[in-house]
């Protein structure tokens, strides 16, 4: 697939929840300690209570640890859901390495498979990803659209796009690169949630639907 070289698989891959590699060096061991109490505190509270009922301070109190010590490590309760995300994330860009490298699977038959994991992704993250985008606002609320972590399935979109209007399974004159990222707005997680939580609409409806606006999803 073209954006996906080999040589920077891993790199492009291996990423956390906001698009970051994984540490270069060894945490100090009471930072170490501290940031797994608090990440443990925190995604028990969250488990009880809903992400946005909890507050820094009950985290803090949980964790054994002072507002300072919290503070510093994550600055905001949207980056304590960042951190929960990160394991979950990995795990879905490996199931997606998987997808892709399956033999006798066409592009577009790999792409409505992407982007039925992106929902279920969704789904099963929903309270963390609302519960951390709810602190963003301004340029910070746009700017993870910046990140590698929304560029990636930007970039296994558009590959795949890439690869079937080479094989002929789509029309040459279409916009890829706009359809690539466009096609993502319906996982926009304030849209999902409402889908979900307000209209209740099931996943595997919201499923089928995201799935439906990808180039030729009709003949397939």
């Amino acid at each position: 697939m073209e954006p996906i070289e080999i040589k920077r698989k891993e790199e492009r891959w291996n990423l956390d929840h906001l698009g970051r590699g994984a540490a270069s060096g060894p945490e100090r061991r009471d930072a170490a300690r501290n940031r797994r109490a608090i990440v443990e505190a925190a995604r028990a509270l969250f488990e009880e209570r809903g992400v946005t009922s909890v507050t820094m301070e009950q985290v803090a109190r949980a964790a054994g640890v002072g507002k300072g010590t919290l503070y510093r490590r994550f600055p905001h309760k949207g980056l304590l859901c960042q951190a929960l995300l990160d394991a979950p994330t990995r795990e879905f860009q490996q199931e997606t390495m998987e997808t892709l490298a399956s033999p006798g699977m066409g592009p577009m038959e790999k792409l409505d498979r992407f982007l039925d994991g992106l929902v279920h992704f969704t789904e099963d993250n929903l309270d963390l990803l609302y519960g951390g985008n709810e602190p963003l606002c301004g340029e910070d609320r746009i700017s993870r659209y910046a990140h590698p972590a929304f560029d990636w399935r930007r970039w296994t979109i558009l590959g795949l796009l890439r690869e079937a209007r080479r094989d002929g399974e789509i029309d040459h004159g279409l916009d890829i690169e706009y359809i690539a990222a466009a096609i993502l707005a319906p996982l926009d997680v304030d849209f999902f949630y409402y889908q979900r939580r307000v209209q209740e609409i099931p996943v595997e409806r919201i499923s089928a639907g995201l799935r439906s606006l990808a180039p030729g999803a009709q003949s397939n």
